[in-house]
């Protein structure tokens, strides 16, 4: 486990405050996890429709490095009623 602290720059908050190494390592993973999740959605709803701006391939892209705030505008963009041309 300390490989892994070092490894994402943890270590030394960990070997100050051991918890919070962990802590600070567990919402990393976790962030991980959302990041991930809300690229796989987005790819799942884009792959056949026609995606403003950019392709689904780069919305997901976009979406795995920025997370729900680019699903977000990707949903406004693409998804909602809010569309300029009146697709969803």
């Amino acid at each position: 486990m300390e490989e892994l602290l070092r490894f994402v720059g943890l270590a030394p908050i960990s070997a100050a405050n051991p918890i919070m190494g962990m802590v600070l390592l567990a919402l990393l993973l976790l962030s991980i996890a959302i990041h991930v999740a809300f690229a796989l959605g987005v790819r799942a709803h884009s792959v056949g429709r026609e995606t403003l701006f950019v392709g689904s391939g780069f919305w997901s892209l976009a979406t795995l490095l920025g997370g729900p705030l680019v699903a977000l505008a990707y949903w406004i963009i693409n998804a909602s009623s809010l569309r300029p041309d009146g697709k969803q």
